[in-house]
C-alpha cells in the first residue's frame, strides 16, 4: 500500500513538471535537454541529501555490470522519453506507454516473482485497447515512434534498477550516480546545441517551480520501488499519468476526444488493477 501512494503522489507531481516544460518548449523558453535536466536535478541533489544524513554510500562493484547497463539506457532513455514528450499528445503519451507494463510483468516473472491468471487477463486488456484506440484513430500517430521507445525501454532500465537496490545497493546510491551522470549528459547538450544554460533557468522563480515539482516527484517514485514488484509500482504510475495526461492534455493543450479516451482510460484502468 505505501508504495502505491508514494507513486501516485509522485505521478502527480511529475506530469505537472511536465506539463509546465513541455509548455515552455513549445514557448521556445527552453530547451528539451534544459527540460530534462530541470526534471533531475533536485531529485539528484535530495538523493544526495539522504546520502549524507545517513552517512552511509551503499554500493557495490558486483553490481557494475547490470548497473552500467542501466546507466546507458537511462540517458539513451531519458533523450527519448523527452522528444516523445513534446512531439506527442500528452494522452497519446500516457496511452501507449501503458505498454510497459506487461513487458514489465514478464521481467518480474524471469526475476521469480508469479505471474497469475488476473495478470494475464490485464496484460490482453491492455493490448486490446491500444489496438483498438490505434485502429479506430483515437490517439494521434505525431511522435509515435518515440513514445513506443520510451515504452519498450524501461523495461530493461527498471529491471535492472529493481534488481539492483534488491541485491545490492541502496535506493539513493544507485539514483545518485546514474542521476548525476544524466545530469552532466543534459548540461552538456543544452549548451553544445543553443548554448543554453539550465542552472542559469533555475534561478527563475517559473523554471524553479518546475524543476521542484519533478525533483519531488523523482524521489517518491523512485523509494516506491523498494515495497512493491517493479510491475505493480509501474502499473500504479501509469494509470495515474494516463489520467492527469488525459486532463493536461485536454485543458491546456486542447487536444480533442476527451469522452473517448476517459472511457479507454477506464478500461486500462481496470486491465491495471488485474495486473497489480
Amino acid at each position: 500500500m505505501l508504495g502505491l501512494i508514494l507513486v501516485s503522489v509522485g505521478t502527480f507531481f511529475d506530469e505537472l513538471s511536465t506539463l509546465l516544460g513541455k509548455w515552455r518548449v513549445g514557448r521556445n523558453e527552453q530547451t528539451i535537454f534544459s527540460m530534462a535536466f530541470l526534471g533531475l536535478v533536485w531529485s539528484t541533489l535530495w538523493f544526495l541529501g539522504i546520502i549524507l544524513y545517513k552517512w552511509q554510500f551503499v554500493f557495490s562493484l558486483e553490481s557494475l555490470p547490470t548497473f552500467l547497463v542501466r546507466l546507458v539506457a537511462e540517458i539513451i532513455l531519458t533523450h527519448i522519453t523527452t522528444i516523445a514528450i513534446i512531439r506527442s499528445d500528452r494522452s497519446t503519451f500516457g496511452f501507449v506507454r501503458t505498454g510497459t507494463i506487461p513487458l514489465l510483468l514478464l521481467a518480474d516473472l524471469i526475476l521469480g516473482y508469479t505471474l497469475t491468471f488476473s495478470q494475464v487477463t490485464g496484460m490482453v486488456i491492455l493490448v486490446m485497447v491500444l489496438l483498438f484506440a490505434f485502429l479506430n484513430h483515437g490517439l494521434r500517430k505525431e511522435g509515435l515512434r518515440f513514445v513506443v521507445l520510451a515504452t519498450l525501454l524501461p523495461v530493461l532500465s527498471t529491471a535492472l534498477y529493481k534488481y539492483d537496490i534488491t541485491h545490492f545497493n541502496s535506493v539513493e546510491a544507485e539514483q545518485f550516480i546514474v542521476q548525476l551522470a544524466m545530469l552532466i549528459y543534459l548540461f552538456v547538450m543544452a549548451m553544445r546545441s543553443s548554448r543554453e544554460n539550465p542552472l542559469v533557468l533555475l534561478t527563475k522563480p517559473a523554471f524553479f517551480v518546475q524543476s521542484f515539482a519533478a525533483g519531488i516527484g523523482g524521489v517518491l517514485i523512485s523509494f516506491a520501488f523498494v515495497f512493491a514488484p517493479a510491475s505493480t509500482v509501474m502499473a500504479a504510475k501509469r494509470a495515474v499519468a494516463v489520467l492527469w495526461a488525459i486532463l493536461s492534455g485536454n485543458l491546456y493543450f486542447r487536444e480533442k476526444g476527451l469522452i473517448e479516451k476517459i472511457l479507454l482510460f477506464a478500461i486500462v484502468t481496470v486491465g491495471i488493477i488485474l495486473l497489480a
